[in-house]
């Protein structure tokens, strides 16, 4: 095998195997930082078509100014919406037997409604305590819920991360062969 046949193999053998390194790579990025029902193709092929897309757009507002014509005009609807509901209900039923009748005995009348108003007041707070103490037990189990999901998402993200950062180390790696064979085919090119 002669010198020139060699570089030339070897150029077409790290040329192969960097853009093999690459489309790996670009798979794996894509694959860590995509959805899950998302597919490459797909995606790569919407990419181009909105490109191409772009360029038609521009070439046709190039000609409608060379041609001195108005752009057309767009219309389109834009909305948007926003909804937040809380609700928390209280409620309490207290039942009480009849007064006395205020004409006949209007000192048992006073003391009956003073006794009774009493016994709401001590029932009132003895609610408001029960719902701060069940405020509270929620507010505890919100802090606990939140932190294991920060926990959890911080968790994905490093993940993500160090997959993306696999995925671009065998992107570069592939790159670094392509050019590595461009280089041994202009050397081969350029002595032989």
């Amino acid at each position: 095998m002669s010198a020139e046949t060699a570089f030339t193999v070897t150029s077409i053998a790290c040329q192969t195997l960097g853009l093999a390194f690459a489309a790996d790579g670009f798979h794996r990025t894509f694959k860590s930082s995509a959805a899950s029902g998302d597919r490459f193709f797909k995606l790569v092929l919407a990419t181009e078509a909105a490109m191409l897309g772009r360029w038609r757009s521009s070439l046709v507002r190039g000609v409608r100014r060379l041609l001195r014509r108005p752009a057309r005009t767009i219309t389109g609807t834009l909305g948007a919406a926003l909804s937040v509901e809380v609700a928390m209900n209280a409620r309490g039923i207290v039942q009480f037997g009849p007064l006395p009748d205020p004409a006949q005995a209007p000192a048992a009348f006073a003391s009956e409604v003073e006794c009774r108003l009493n016994k709401v007041y001590r029932l009132a707070q003895v609610l408001e305590h029960n719902l701060k103490r069940e405020e509270d037990s929620r507010r505890e189990v919100d802090d606990r819920v939140t932190s294991d999901l920060v926990a959890r998402i911080s968790s994905l993200e490093e993940d993500s991360k160090r997959a993306d950062i696999r995925g671009l180390r065998e992107q570069v790696l592939g790159w670094f062969f392509v050019v590595l064979g461009l280089v041994a085919q202009t050397l081969a090119d350029l002595v032989f």
